[in-house]
Order: C-alpha cells, then structure tokens, then sequence
C-alpha cells in the first residue's frame, strides 16, 4: 500500500531537480540559463527501479549490466552502496564512482553528446555483480527533452573550424534508430 503514490511523488522531484539542473549544463555551454526550457517544456523520461540480489563468486559473471552508454541527455542515479563503475577517458582504464551520502550520480548521455558536438561526452560505464552483503539498489532517472523537439547543433558548440557532426535528431528518432527502427 502506498507503493504508487510514492513513486509518483519521487519521479515528480526528482523531475524537478533535473529542471533546475538544466540552466547549469546551458551556462556551462555558453548560453542563456533558460535556453533549454522551450526543449524541455514536457519532457520525456523513464524511473527505473532496480534491485540488485547478492551473487556468489562462483555464480557471478563479469557483469550485473553490461558496459554501455546512456541514450539519454542525462541520468540521475540515487544508490544506496557502491557499484557503478565509469570508463576514465583521461586514464584510459576503469574506475568505481563513490557513494556520497544524499547524492545523485550525473552521468551525460548520447543525445547530450550530439546535440553538444561532442562538447559533453557520454560516460561508458557498467554495474559489476553485487557481491553483497544484502540487496543493493539503484534508481536512474534517464532525462530527455520533449520526445518531438528537434535538436539541432547548439550554436557555441560549432562554426567554420568545427562543423555540426550530427544531423538535427528529436528523442523519438534517436530512439527509433536506436532500436533498429
């Protein structure tokens, strides 16, 4: 009982912080703090609550999920103990993201990395198996624009030396091509 509206309630903050966090990702790119808010205006997101059981060493693969890259402009990942894990670009190998204490994990996805020309990259990451004790649990938020709103290059991301490397691309089309579609 009370299991719905407590995940409804959750998926309207934590839309609300994904909001707010817009205007920060639009000054970091050289543009006016409210220059997301017309690709924004119903935004189109998935929760997903995940649980991860104890796996024996014995039982356990290499991984709980499989390196990959979001789709998403960005998640937001509540988790209560240790196992993501990113791929350090500037270090070139593997590194376990810390658990801070009443903290969500920022992780860029692909649509952010096209619509930003490469600007922000996508983080390769993946979730070893949970060795325990106990179950631990990870909630991502992935984070998109309006599913129909077309992204075009963003204009401080391109110019005569450094061309639009993407097509303009709504979540919708992203999506499709991205399951085969």
């Amino acid at each position: 009982p009370g299991f719905r509206a407590a995940v409804e309630a959750y998926a309207a903050e934590i839309e609300r912080v994904a909001l707010a966090t817009l205007p920060i990702y639009a000054r970091a790119l050289e543009l006016p703090a409210d220059w997301f808010a017309d690709a924004f205006r119903s935004p189109f997101y998935r929760l997903r609550m995940t649980r991860y059981a104890p796996v024996p060493a014995a039982e356990g693969g290499a991984f709980g999920i499989a390196p990959h890259v979001d789709t998403t402009f960005f998640t937001l990942l509540a988790q209560n103990g240790p196992g993501l894990t990113i791929y350090g670009e500037e270090q070139a190998s593997w590194l376990r993201v810390p658990v801070v204490p009443d903290a969500l994990v920022v992780n860029t996805g692909e649509l952010l990395r096209q619509w930003s020309n490469d600007r922000f990259l996508s983080v390769k990451h993946f979730v070893p198996p949970h060795r325990g004790p106990g179950d631990r649990y990870s909630v991502p938020f992935f984070f998109n624009a309006t599913a129909d709103h077309p992204m075009v290059c963003l204009p401080t991301c391109t110019d005569a030396d450094n061309p639009p490397r993407y097509p303009p691309v709504s979540y919708l089309e992203s999506q499709a091509a991205a399951q085969g579609e």
